[in-house]
């Protein structure tokens, strides 16, 4: 490392105290360096190079660095934080030690990741998303879960993930609901706590601890309107008491490092600017100790969307001066570094704000030890990643957070049944949410196939796919029906590493289906992350005479021809996802061209056809043909997940549809859902006789998904949302404030399946509630103790429920709200006795002088199956 002689300076001593290291590097960084170390780059994507504003530079390829773009980006000066490489220990190991060896203060670069339920990088573990995990009501499964995941990412070299997410999910037309922990203030806070602290470990320098970055902050999850980024409006006393206190465990009671802000501004103030939330309360109140990043965007937006800045200037001056001290791609790095560079030196800026947001980001390294131990053994990877621990606890929340919404008594299944309709966009497909990679090594568990081990030999499955998620949804042609023209089934790919086929292809392959996602991973580590393209020809053989549809689904750009006919165009300009109806003969041969190009995202490359109506009518026939009928519905990443919010809340497409055409064959119908939002299930309800909801359970979904339905495991799950009956209930949280009207002249105002609510294949009694003292002062506390009893025909989980009511208050309170639960194992005929401590915490109000105080007089005490299932009750007086 250039610039220093003899031994160590005071910032690579160890034995120093960090904020003595962080001051003294500080005093030795120029303003240059310190605006770098606040920028976020790149690493195998590509971006506009500053020096080149019209090149694209890569840091890596696969295993292959770019040292050309190294030493152009990391240059001498070094930067701070390195996203989107998801690359392997190695190249992490070179970079980081070009930024230790070769700048001159060697300040190591941070790596970051997502991470939400799995390291957003091929073959990494796949655990059920948050929502699974929230309805297990255990956080414990949230720590083992965080505990894996940051395993496999430090493994990895990568330091950090933007997890987990807090908002509250009171919105669920959003479409990131399936990302949160639900509705309820203490059970998000007890999850996410718990997350924070698996991510997070007993020591950041751990090999197998990363920080935890909590994001949406604040108030993200209920935007006007359902509509991402949007404005939210709420009084502050909510944000107070419903909303903060669930970052406030993650920070203040666990210790999350840093946290990631939010796009929208809450009552006309953008939370990237908003001093109160970034300074005063994070910060001063919490004493977080790491940096704020914003969310991809959430700066730039000052000035684009919220419009309080004029200029990309003063969008990054009202972004520091307020504390978010990263930027996410905010801006080109040369403006958002030379801004703050003229900021200071104009004085419109104090250098002290550019210093406070620096020292945040290098006491991030230092606590991780960084510039003690910054590489990542290279053999660990395989002995961590996926490994048998880690498929365990994948199984083991995908069985808990399964919730059995409703059963006439036809679950659980015999395994004697003769024949089994498994039908369904969802039977064949593992549905896992949202910051899913593409799935390599392995195969996730789908229904089908769970159902399909879980039976006898001589169980007879049927399986039919009947209808999209969407109604024009497109599936992969099957490969049985391709050719290469060799007699191999599949077709023939020429691939080349330039966007215009020109040249012999840099490598040709067989490929079985054309069904890939390239946004993160690439048909060959040679190759370009952009503008690579690739040819397939080959035939398509039908079997049988149908008319349906063909064509592509992507965001690059895919053409399609059929016998020398260009029938679906989608290059360029023109959208990537085209479907053309089309009549197919049965024994014809068509000859097949197809052609892709990367240039815009990758996530889907697709050759694809649906059945129409053929698909749909055979569904019916094959659960006609059956003892029992399991249909499966609910969401995929086109109808949920980030920026796919939706105005309705019904089963998507032609779904319902299907499911009523089943019905009325009067075969015996499972709906087993796996959804990342709740769905509006007036008709499902009334009519279908078991309703199973999976959520998104994660890779060894469809082996818990089985086990529930043939009573392997006695499923107790329960619903951290509450489920609407129609869409114009919304919001409908459980907790909503006092003074509203029960009905409206239509129809009940309350939930279809409130918060908290979950079935079992056996029954539990509630008795012998005790609440100990009766009286007790504001600053007491009181202990509750219930036993409970499983008084039916099998082993089960309950989760046992206490909720508080102030009756008398001096503010608007719910009815009710959680406090405090538990999920307890009961044998047959066995009884447990739970115990329960109210604290002063539980039972406080922010009065109308903005005071946290307990409140004399009566409480009432609620302890039962759900927020709509009490079983008992009791009240205790504050004197």
């Amino acid at each position: 490392m250039s610039g220093t002689t003899g031994g160590k300076l005071p910032y690579q001593d160890p034995n120093l105290p960090v904020e003595e290291r962080v001051r003294d590097l500080l005093g030795r960084m120029t303003l240059r360096e310190k605006a770098r170390q606040l920028d976020q780059y790149f690493g195998t994507q590509t971006f506009l190079s500053a020096a080149h504003p019209r090149m694209h530079t890569v840091l890596a390829e696969g295993a292959e660095i770019n040292w050309d773009a190294v030493r152009e980006v990391i240059g001498q000066e070094g930067i701070g934080c390195i996203h989107d490489l998801y690359a392997y220990p190695e190249v992490n190991n070179a970079l980081q030690k070009y930024a230790i060896e070769e700048t001159r203060l060697g300040i190591p670069m941070l790596f970051s990741e997502e991470a939400l339920h799995g390291l957003v990088r091929p073959g990494c573990s796949l655990f059920p998303h948050a929502i699974t995990q929230a309805a297990t009501f255990r956080p414990e499964n949230a720590r083992r879960i965080g505990r894996a995941i940051a395993a496999e990412c430090r493994s990895m070299g990568i330091h950090e993930t933007f997890s987990p997410v807090l908002d509250l999910a009171r919105e669920p037309r959003w479409g990131r609901t399936e990302e949160t922990y639900g509705e309820d203030t203490v059970l998000s806070a007890r999850m996410g706590a718990a997350m924070v602290r698996g991510l997070q470990g007993e020591s950041l320098s751990a090999g197998d601890s990363i920080i935890a970055e909590p994001k949406h902050y604040a108030v993200h999850g209920i935007p006007e309107s359902g509509l991402n980024m949007s404005h939210t409006t709420i009084g502050e006393r909510e944000m107070l008491t419903d909303y903060l206190p669930v970052f406030e465990a993650a920070i203040a009671e666990a210790g999350a490092v840093n946290v990631m802000c939010s796009y929208n501004a809450i009552d006309g103030v953008p939370c990237s600017a908003h001093r109160h939330l970034l300074t005063d309360v994070l910060r001063d109140r919490w004493g977080m100790r790491g940096f704020v990043r914003s969310d991809l965007g959430a700066v730039s937006r000052l000035q684009m969307s919220h419009r309080t800045a004029a200029s990309a200037r003063e969008a990054i001056r009202q972004a520091l001066c307020a504390g978010t001290d990263m930027q996410y791609y905010d801006y080109p790095h040369d403006v958002f570094q030379d801004a703050i560079v003229d900021l200071v030196q104009s004085g419109d800026m104090d250098a002290a704000v550019v210093d406070t947001a620096v020292g945040r980001v290098l006491r991030v390294k230092f606590l991780l030890g960084l510039f003690e131990t910054p590489y990542a053994d290279p053999m660990k990877p395989a002995r961590v990643i996926r490994s048998a621990a880690h498929t365990a606890v994948a199984l083991e929340t995908a069985r808990e957070g399964i919730t059995l919404l409703k059963n006439d008594g036809l679950l659980p299944l015999k395994k004697t049944v003769g024949t089994v309709a498994v039908i369904g966009p969802s039977a064949g497909v593992a549905r896992l949410g949202d910051y899913v990679p593409f799935i390599e090594g392995f195969e996730p568990v789908t229904l089908l196939a769970g159902i399909r081990n879980i039976v006898p030999p001589n169980t007879r499955v049927l399986w039919e796919q009947g209808t999209g998620i969407l109604a024009d949804e497109l599936e992969a042609v099957p490969a049985e029906l391709l050719s290469d023209g060799h007699g191999n089934a599949g077709l023939h790919g020429e691939y080349f590493n330039n966007p215009d086929f020109e040249g012999e292809p840099d490598f040709v392959r067989l490929d079985r289906q054309v069904d890939f996602n390239w946004v993160i991973a690439k048909p060959d580590d040679r190759f370009n992350m952009f503008g690579f393209s690739v040819r397939w020809t080959g035939k398509l053989t039908p079997a049988q005479s149908f008319e349906g549809f063909l064509g592509t689904s992507s965001q690059d750009s895919m053409r399609l021809w059929v016998d020398g006919v260009l029938l679906a165009d989608g290059w360029e300009e023109k959208a990537g996802a085209r479907s053309i109806p089309f009549a197919f003969e049965a024994g014809r041969t068509y000859d097949i061209r197809l052609e892709y190009r990367k240039d815009v995202n990758g996530a889907e490359i697709l050759l694809g056809w649906n059945r129409g109506s053929d698909a749909f009518q055979r569904a019916v026939e094959a659960a006609a043909r059956s003892d029992v009928a399991i249909l499966a519905l609910g969401d995929n990443q086109k109808t949920c997940g980030e920026g796919i919010d939706r105005s309705e809340l019904d089963l998507p497409g032609r779904q319902q549809e299907l499911l009523r055409a089943i019905h009325a064959t009067g075969t015996p119908v499972v709906l087993v859902l796996q959804n990342g939002r709740p769905i509006t299930l007036g008709w499902e309800s009334e009519h279908i006789p078991a309703i199973v909801e999976a959520w998104y359970p994660g890779e060894q979904g469809g082996t818990a998904m089985a086990e529930a339905l043939f009573g392997d495991y006695n499923p107790a799950g329960r619903l951290p949302v509450s489920f609407p009956r129609i869409l114009g209930q919304i919001p409908v949280y459980y907790n909503r404030k006092r003074g509203g009207q029960p009905r409206y002249i239509d129809g009940d105002n309350r939930p279809l399946y409130a918060f908290g609510h979950g079935l079992s294949y056996t029954s539990f009694a509630y008795g012998n509630l005790r609440i100990t003292p009766e009286a007790t002062t504001p600053e007491g506390s009181v202990r509750v103790t219930v036993d409970v009893t499983n008084t039916g025909a099998y082993d089960g989980d309950e989760v046992v429920q206490l909720y508080v009511s102030d009756e008398v208050s001096s503010v608007v309170l719910p009815e009710k709200e959680l406090r405090k639960f538990e999920r307890v194992h009961l044998k047959q005929g066995e009884t447990k006795s739970l115990a329960f401590t109210l604290d002063p915490k539980d039972l406080r109000l922010l009065d109308q002088q903005w005071r946290w105080v307990v409140e004399p007089g009566a409480f009432r005490v609620l302890v039962g199956a759900s927020s709509a299932d009490i079983r008992l009750e009791g009240t205790f007086e504050v004197k």
